[in-house]
């Protein structure tokens, strides 16, 4: 049996697009500009992978918002709102631990568990589709939001591509391979977006056939990947299973606290419709929409620092990871308060330009969904860290804090005032999970580098 992923085994890069850094450095010196120039090195290609996937949403949103209506928009973000949710349970169970564990590995070992992590996702997205398949049947009774049964059904049959091509996109990020990553997701967008504008020029544009298009894109493209990179992966089905076993010690945490965090993220569009409607759905995702104007940058560097952090713990230690991530969520939050400021100036024109004028006076939702936006930004560095410790139970217990103001205070604030009500409990759920992250980093690794001095 092959040695697994030893604890004190250097981190090894697994492809030619790995050179991120070859100095040792001293963060605590001069970190604040290493960071800046580390980001701009290997972050120019993340952010630009980062805007061509944003840019892609969004386009595709601000289609369906302009050609199509209300409830259709608002059909389309609950079934966003479905890929968003099993995404993050994906990158918890299957992504995570790559991104964790990769890094420990070289060789004929990396290859194996390549393909042990494919195996997982093939399985994971096979429970997907029958759990989307008999939702989608049981709606079709007559239950549920009207036009809801199709998108599932329709999800049910694209869901295997779409989650597909978020493993390559993770498994291009855990390696640092950002060109790669940059060029597989352009070829997408460049298919997705064709044929969305193309089915909008003859008037043909819906939001089922908008995910028939998202599923058919993401296909073509995870094939491609597939074929060039299938020398990465070894398949065995004995390996994948003792690999998912050391991957479940870490990986419950992570899937668990995913899945808190997917729930009260990701129900308020689903709360908007119960209380108001499929409309009111569709105002929150224009609301999201322009927000995803200032979310390049920082899903961009989102995807470098996870990794990173992962990889400077690997190489350097507690000392240099509870460095970094205090100088990375300064420089992140810095960055995302100024958008911020740009957001509460022109987020009501932002709307009207964008999505029509049926959209207006939602300028006041924008601008706390940017603050809530501020907030969770702070807050990722350190949950990255706590996962790079390997202590995402704890990670987990803190996804219990929004969870817990979306069945007060949030269920509430939706009913009584839509989807500004809905931006207010994200804000607060944002603000207590940042507060309580933040703390339990700092009290972790204080701890830690305690007793390493000792």
């Amino acid at each position: 049996m092959r040695r697994h992923m030893p604890e004190s085994e250097p981190v090894t890069p697994i492809s030619s697009d790995n050179i991120i850094s070859a100095t040792k450095v001293g963060f605590i010196s001069n970190g604040y500009n290493l960071l800046s120039r580390t980001i701009l090195h290997k972050g120019s290609f993340t952010l630009a992978n980062q805007g061509v996937v944003s840019a892609t949403n969004f386009l595709t949103g601000v289609a369906i918002g302009r050609f199509c209506t209300k409830d259709q928009f608002g059909l389309y973000m609950l079934g966003f709102s479905i890929i968003l949710f099993v995404t993050d349970l994906q990158i918890s169970l299957i992504s995570t631990p790559y991104m964790i564990y990769s890094p420990r590995l070289k060789g004929s070992d990396l290859r194996l568990y390549n393909g042990s992590s494919l195996l997982h996702q093939i399985v994971f997205s096979v429970l997907l589709i029958l759990a989307l398949a008999a939702w989608g049947g049981y709606l079709f009774f007559g239950l549920g939001p009207p036009g809801l049964a199709p998108i599932l059904l329709t999800l049910s049959a694209v869901i295997v591509f779409i989650m597909m091509r978020e493993f390559i996109r993770r498994f291009c990020f855990a390696n640092l391979a950002m060109r790669t990553s940059l060029v597989f997701d352009s070829l997408i967008s460049i298919l997705q977006l064709s044929a969305l504008f193309l089915l909008a020029h003859f008037g043909f544009l819906s939001a089922n056939r908008t995910i028939w298009i998202i599923g058919c894109a993401c296909g073509f493209g995870s094939a491609a990947w597939l074929l060039l990179y299938r020398r990465s992966f070894a398949l065995r089905i004995g390996q994948s299973l003792i690999d998912f076993k050391t991957n479940w010690k870490f990986a419950k945490w992570v899937f668990a606290s995913g899945i808190l965090w997917a729930v009260s993220m990701n129900l308020y569009p689903w709360f908007l419709t119960v209380f108001h409607g499929t409309a009111s759905a569709g105002e929150w995702g224009a609301c999201l929409g322009v927000l995803g104007l200032v979310n390049v940058p920082l899903a961009g560097i989102q995807n470098f620092i996870g990794p990173k952090i992962s990889n400077v713990y690997a190489k350097n230690g507690v000392i240099e990871l509870r460095s970094f991530t205090f100088k990375i969520s300064m420089l992140v939050g810095s960055i995302m308060s100024a958008l911020c400021c740009v957001l509460y100036l022109f987020g009501d024109p932002l709307m009207v330009f964008l999505y029509g004028a049926k959209y207006t006076g939602n300028g006041t939702v924008v601008f706390v969904l940017a603050l809530s936006l501020v907030a969770a930004s702070l807050a990722f560095a350190f949950s990255r860290g706590l996962f790079a410790l390997e202590r995402a139970d704890i990670d987990f217990k803190v996804n219990f804090v929004p969870l817990l103001i979306l069945f007060t205070f949030g269920i509430w604030v939706v009913r009584s005032h839509g989807p500004l009500g809905a931006a207010y409990g994200l804000l607060l759920a944002n603000l207590a999970a940042a507060a309580v992250r933040f703390f339990s980093f700092t009290i972790l690794t204080r701890t830690s580098v305690g007793g390493a001095s000792g």
